[in-house]
């Protein structure tokens, strides 16, 4: 936070060099990765304890790694994108010092994507306050969500492709992205892959409705193909190699699906923490940028989207409360959206994208 404040107090000397302020970003993001990943069991320098569902799934990536045949041999539920990320860990030593370095990787780059996505809506320093909260805040439960701490990573990097996309219209490269996402979380956990068929299918439309060109959403398509074809063609060949598809098949993709959970229980759980105000907020701020003749097009699509993130993250099956962690990345929007309202008063302003 002294770091935060720094910025605060010495913006306008600051913003003058674009080097010093991204590197005092570069500093801050990297701040706020090591509180987190100090939470983690992986940590060497704590004594930390796996939840059930972590040892299950490092009990499985490690049997992987000593070349038993995943969904074959091992019953995990689970898709090979988790198993063999984890897997890798394994390879230079049994213990978990890589995977340590792994995860923070990964919750690096959680952080910096939530930030790059706060400053679409308010300025630099509101983006590091709102990043700051939403990440540091219960950290250690991100830390101990096995499988839903990946997800939060791929749920990420599609709010901050969407929030783009919402912001600046048709853009090839998020399409294409927000499609290897997709391929990611179908081969992760495929009932999650229904909140990407609703976004792909809302993108197609959306375009549409606007009357893109027609060379354009042509492009729309075909990044979409592309990104899918990315991703596709990797699993496909892994699957062939190690002749487990069928497997794959019923373990993965029928299970999960036939394991569904219900609408009622899920969303008590889902609507049952403190972050759930922030949807009040969202409401409050589309009413008073209305009030104020703002566009809010992007905040009442993001409103959908977060309702459409809702039914389907309380229809996951085995759940443990951790499913709650991957519905905190919705919240970055609203959260930069609040504190937008104090940019003006204070002097501040969201950074011009430069495309």
């Amino acid at each position: 936070m002294t770091l935060l404040l720094s910025l605060f107090f010495n913006r306008e000397e600051i913003f003058m060099n674009g080097k010093v302020k991204s590197a005092l970003e570069a500093l801050a993001i990297l701040s706020i990765t090591l509180i987190i990943a100090m939470s983690s069991p992986f940590n060497p320098w704590i004594e930390g304890s796996f939840t059930t569902i972590q040892t299950e799934i490092l009990d499985i990536a490690y049997s992987v790694r000593q070349g038993f045949l995943a969904y074959v041999e091992l019953d995990g539920h689970y898709g090979p994108v988790l198993y063999e990320f984890y897997g890798l860990g394994y390879l230079p030593t049994d213990t978990h010092i890589v995977h340590f370095i792994m995860e923070t990787v990964i919750v690096f780059f959680t952080v910096l994507f939530n930030f790059k996505t706060a400053k679409l809506y308010t300025s630099e320093i509101f983006a590091l306050i709102s990043t700051f909260l939403l990440t540091v805040f219960e950290m250690g439960a991100l830390t101990h969500a096995g499988a839903e701490e990946f997800m939060f990573f791929l749920f990420s990097l599609t709010v901050y492709h969407v929030a783009r996309q919402l912001k600046y219209g048709f853009l090839s490269y998020h399409t294409y992205l927000l499609a290897i996402d997709f391929g990611l979380v179908f081969f992760l956990q495929p009932v999650y892959s229904l909140i990407w068929v609703i976004l792909l299918v809302f993108f197609a439309v959306k375009f549409w409705n606007e009357k893109l060109p027609s060379d354009e959403y042509k492009a729309f398509v075909v990044s979409v193909i592309e990104g899918l074809i990315t991703v596709m063609i990797p699993m496909g060949l892994y699957l062939w190699y190690f002749k487990n598809a069928a497997a794959f098949w019923q373990n993965v993709v029928v299970y999960n699906f036939s394991h569904m959970g219900t609408f009622e229980e899920g969303i008590r759980t889902v609507c049952g923490t403190p972050w759930i105000i922030l949807l009040s907020v969202l409401i409050v701020v589309i009413i008073i940028k209305s009030i104020k003749k703002e566009n809010i097009s992007d905040l009442c699509c993001w409103l959908g989207l977060m309702f459409v993130s809702y039914i389907v993250i309380a229809l996951q099956g085995d759940n443990p409360s951790t499913i709650v962690q991957l519905s905190k990345a919705l919240y970055i929007v609203p959260l930069a959206s609040a504190f937008s309202l104090f940019d003006n008063y204070l002097g501040l302003s969201v950074e011009k994208r430069k495309f």
